[in-house]
């Protein structure tokens, strides 16, 4: 079986940080389902770098309701 590749995996507060958010709004959205594709390992939650990346790129352009 392959292995995806990952690359870096950063945390919540480092995700919040990469998207100028506070971290509750990265927890949010995860809950809801709608922010990037993470990893649970235990009770830990990581984010691929590049999956952040390609979330980002695909938000752009799209209209958020305030």
């Amino acid at each position: 079986m392959r292995r995806p590749n990952l690359g870096r995996l950063l945390t919540t507060e480092e995700t919040a940080r990469r998207l100028r958010v506070d971290p509750s709004t990265v927890r949010r959205w995860r809950r809801d389902g709608v922010g990037p594709r993470h990893l649970k390992m235990g009770s830990v939650y990581r984010y691929p770098a590049n999956e952040l990346e390609a979330w980002i790129a695909a938000s752009m352009g799209r209209r958020v309701a305030s």
